[in-house]
């Protein structure tokens, strides 16, 4: 099982996955957080599991924090308000709020599920149609908004 033993130098919740790269994502100039892709091949494929950790260089309220998630899962196609209802009841009970140093860690475990982390304990597992692309795509997605930021995570760029 991917990312079940703990390794030195990543985020315990990550295993013994490799590292394929590394990103700051800022607003106006502020660090909002720093990200890390992680997978066991030390590559990124849609298809295959992967883990992004990120690490918030900044305070921020864990309604924020879900209502960008939904925006950037509703920029992807994933759905309107009332589709997205219940994946956002399920998500407000994984995410909260978050000071600076806190790591929200996302495993990646098929098309259509993840494993959410704060901080190394698990927060909650979600289920919801093409999961894998509408939510990690937000940070992923090579025509995003931070189109260099995602490459660099993707291992694609430095």
């Amino acid at each position: 099982m991917l990312f079940s033993t703990p390794a030195a130098a990543t985020p315990r919740e990550v295993g013994l996955a490799s590292l394929i790269g590394e990103a700051q994502f800022s607003l106006l100039g502020f660090s909002l957080f720093d990200a890390a892709l992680y997978s066991e091949s030390g590559r990124f494929a849609w298809n295959d599991e992967f883990a992004l950790a990120l690490t918030y260089q900044r305070t921020a309220r864990s309604e924020v924090l879900l209502n960008r998630t939904i925006r950037g899962m509703k920029e992807r196609g994933a759905g309107d308000d009332a589709t997205l209802a219940p994946l956002r009841e399920r998500l407000a009970t994984c995410f909260s709020d978050v000071q600076r140093g806190d790591r929200f860690t996302a495993i990646s475990t098929g098309p259509d599920s993840a494993r959410l982390y704060l901080n190394g304990a698990e927060r909650c597992s979600v289920k919801w149609p093409g999961f894998r692309r509408d939510f990690f795509g937000i940070w992923l997605d090579a025509k995003g908004g931070q189109a260099r930021l995602s490459a660099q995570l993707r291992g694609e760029s430095s």
